[in-house]
This record gives C-alpha cells, structure tokens and sequence, in this order.
C-alpha cells in the first residue's frame, strides 16, 4: 500500500492506532478529494466503520499520532518529503491533504 510506504519513510510508528486510521484515510483521499469537504462527519465515519470504532475515536486517534509526531520531528523530515517547510503542526485534515497529493503526484510522475 503507497500510504503505508509514505508513512514508513516519515518515520511515523506503526504502534499508534492513528497509524492505520492515517494510512487509509490518505488512500481514500488521494482517490476522492471530496472527502476533505466534511472530514469528521464524512472521511472519519467512514474510517471508523471500516475498524469498528467511531468518528470521534479515530479524530482523537489521528489527533494523538501527528501531535506525537511532530513532537519528535516537527517539519524536518516533511520538510524534506515536501520540499517546503511547515512552520506549524498541521490539523488532522491538513496532513492528510498534504499526503494525499504527495501521493497522487508520485503516481502522475511515474505514469509518465
């Protein structure tokens, strides 16, 4: 899966359940950007049904992931990925935006 391989190399533990929530929701959103128009009431329900759990779990599983992320790595390693800082934490739906269209451009690149 590209996401799982995007999340590897940004260095983001796998032990945290946001992992997963992360990983999916950015596969979901690199095939359908309308998702980022109601990201909790839309793009988390529908990662919530698919594990079992609800909105509300997987927005503060996310939430706790990328803030213990950036915590340990604030923007270098995105900075690098991204080519461009990031001078603060981004949202939940912010990170997922911004991988999501990392992702889709590595596919039109390598299509070419």
């Amino acid at each position: 899966m590209e996401a799982i391989a995007l999340l590897r190399t940004l260095g983001m533990r796998p032990t945290y359940s946001g992992y997963n929530y992360l990983a999916h929701a950015i596969t979901l959103v690199s095939k359908d950007r309308s998702y980022l128009k109601s990201v909790t009431k839309n793009l988390y329900t529908v990662i919530g049904n698919e594990y079992g759990v609800t909105n509300v779990c997987v927005e503060a599983a996310l939430r706790t992931l990328i803030t213990n992320y950036w915590n340990q790595h604030a923007d270098t390693i995105l900075t690098s990925l991204l080519g461009y800082p990031l001078y603060d934490k981004p949202t939940s739906s912010e990170l997922i935006a911004i991988l999501s269209d990392y992702l889709r451009e590595q596919r039109s690149v390598s299509f070419r």
